[in-house]
């Protein structure tokens, strides 16, 4: 097995989305202890759980250029468009309600 650029370009940005991922993990977290009883908690566990999803993911795609399985590659590179898409656009939409959220509560508070 000869491992050419792709592999190491490939494998180093897989490794760094695999940090990133787990640092957002830690992030979700944090941000699920500062709103213990709120709805907006219960809506993090699903990103938290697309984040696991999109990590096991990336673990794979190292495993599959290891041992060189391109088809499944060829497969993964659309759908990670596809749901990075959808993934952003669910958090950013999130990220809306617990910004609305934080307004809200800390309106009632004064």
């Amino acid at each position: 097995m000869s491992l050419g650029i792709e592999f190491y370009l490939n494998l180093v940005c897989s490794a760094g989305g695999i940090v990133f991922f787990i640092y957002s993990l830690i992030l979700i977290r944090k941000i699920k202890k500062l709103f213990p009883r709120s709805k907006i908690t219960k809506r993090w566990l699903l990103r938290e759980a697309l984040i696991i999803i999109f990590l096991v993911g990336y673990i794979f795609n190292i495993l599959f250029q290891f041992y060189e399985l391109t088809d499944f590659i060829i497969i993964m590179t659309p759908l990670v468009y596809l749901f990075g898409g959808l993934f952003v656009f669910i958090i950013i939409k999130l990220v809306h309600k617990t910004y609305t959220t934080i307004l809200m509560e800390s309106g009632e508070k004064k």
